[in-house]
């Protein structure tokens, strides 16, 4: 067994714990895989991966940028064999992503060794935060005889023609690797095990591959594919179900047999079952909707009544995040901003109903507070008795006006004409409300 894997047994747990309470370390994983080349050396595929919310980004005029500097030193024999180091730029367009806990940044260095037992040190440095992370580990090169590579794990494997990862692809196929080693049943159908079988010489034997796995000292799979591999190399692809696995650490063994020889390899990786995480306000959906109503007007689905509660809460949390994105914002501080102005509303504009379900309440939630406010009565001129009304004017945007009169005189402040806002009309026959001595040139902005 890779003696790294042990280290990610524990890293998983103080992963968790460092992220809550805070650290000067930079949190991220790293991982290896060990294969031979043509001339039976071994090629190190060091892999690192840091989630987003670990990295401090700055903004720019172009977006949202991370630096991270990474130092890799490989001694052989207290002999300095290798030092590498490189600067990684992480950039993202959008805001919400950089404390994006379930997106991270993945990066691969290869390196060809030719002795028995080499010390890696690898360091990576946030430029930004200036927070490091550092360890140390021991690698044995595969023997030139070897029959199996390392087993290497990826959350992903489909064909890909761009130059996005690069360096993890294989003719053409994008092989994503997870050095976390961390499995999530929510978002990912399988495992992938990728592996190369070399040395193979004979061109009739075949050999039986034995993949089994266990949890808690119980098997849970154990599976045997009888092939004919071909002379020289061939990479195996296998693939596990995670539906069929429950949350939790796992061991196993891929065990490759002939009839003269048997060689197996180790692996190690842990499943989780975190779904994605859902975004409202209100504990019943359809609440929910009348908030929603306030930004999108009639482009609110016709259909909500026919949706389940499951539908109604997964389109409630896409209107968050859309909303999030379009402001360039995280959805938290998006929904604490609304919930802010929903609490404001309900101390200052409920009237025999909540405040946020009020002309001024809906106006103040999409809007926020006005630049400016204008209290005034309407005249005798009016067909009706003297009237308070409220005019509310905004700068930015498209600088909407809104005038709001108190039709009943008991404080209910109803919107009568609205300027520059298409989720909003005017009331036709509004200066009958104010007189028609008004002055409309309080309206203007």
């Amino acid at each position: 067994m890779k003696n790294i894997r042990l280290f990610f047994s524990l890293v998983i747990i103080l992963f968790a714990f460092s992220t809550l309470l805070g650290s000067d370390k930079l949190n991220m994983f790293i991982d290896y895989n060990r294969f031979l080349d043509k001339n039976k050396n071994t090629i190190l595929l060091l892999d690192y991966q840091i989630p987003y919310e670990n990295l401090a980004f700055l903004a720019t005029n172009n977006g949202y940028f991370a630096e991270l500097n990474v130092k890799v030193k490989i001694t052989e024999a207290d002999s300095i064999f290798l030092e590498h180091e490189i600067n990684d730029i992480i950039g993202v367009k959008n805001k919400a992503d950089t404390g994006n806990r379930k997106k991270s940044y993945l990066n691969r260095l290869s390196f060809t060794l030719h002795k028995p037992l080499y010390t890696i040190q690898f360091s990576a440095l946030d430029i930004n935060s200036q927070k490091n992370f550092f360890y140390e580990f021991q690698i044995e090169t595969l023997p030139p005889s070897s029959l199996l590579s390392d087993i290497e794990l990826n959350s992903e494997v489909k064909p890909d023609t761009s130059q996005y990862l690069v360096k993890f692809k294989r003719n053409n196929v994008l092989y994503r690797s997870e050095p976390s080693i961390l499995f999530n049943k929510s978002i990912n159908d399988y495992i992938y095990l990728y592996l190369e079988i070399y040395n193979w010489n004979s061109t009739s034997e075949s050999c039986l591959l034995n993949l089994s796995l266990e949890k808690d000292s119980l098997v849970v799979m154990d599976e045997y594919i009888d092939f004919q591999p071909g002379p020289g190399s061939e990479s195996i692809n296998l693939k596990i179900p995670l539906k069929d696995l429950n949350p939790g650490f796992y061991n196993g063994t891929i065990v490759l047999q002939s009839a003269e020889r048997t060689e197996e390899r180790n692996i190690e990786f842990a499943v989780i079952e975190e779904k994605e995480e859902e975004f409202f306000l209100f504990a019943n959906p359809d609440e929910e909707y009348e908030l929603m109503r306030i930004f999108l007007g009639n482009k609110i689905p016709s259909d909500w009544g026919k949706m389940n509660q499951d539908t109604k809460r997964r389109y409630i949390t896409q209107f968050w995040r859309d909303m999030a994105f379009s402001t360039n914002r995280s959805v938290q501080s998006i929904m604490d901003l609304v919930q802010k102005r929903i609490d404001y509303a309900n101390r200052n504009f409920s009237h025999f109903k909540q405040g946020w379900t009020s002309d001024m309440g809906r106006i103040y939630i999409r809007n926020g507070p006005p630049d400016d406010i204008q209290r005034d009565t309407s005249s005798d001129e009016s067909r009706f008795v003297r009237k308070d009304y409220q005019i509310w004017k905004y700068v930015s945007g498209k600088k909407p006006v809104y005038m709001f009169i108190d039709i009943q005189m008991n404080g209910n402040y109803r919107l009568i004409y609205v300027e520059n806002d298409d989720l909003e009309a005017s009331n036709p026959d509004w200066m009958r409300y104010v007189g028609s001595d008004f002055d409309t040139s309080k309206l203007d902005n």
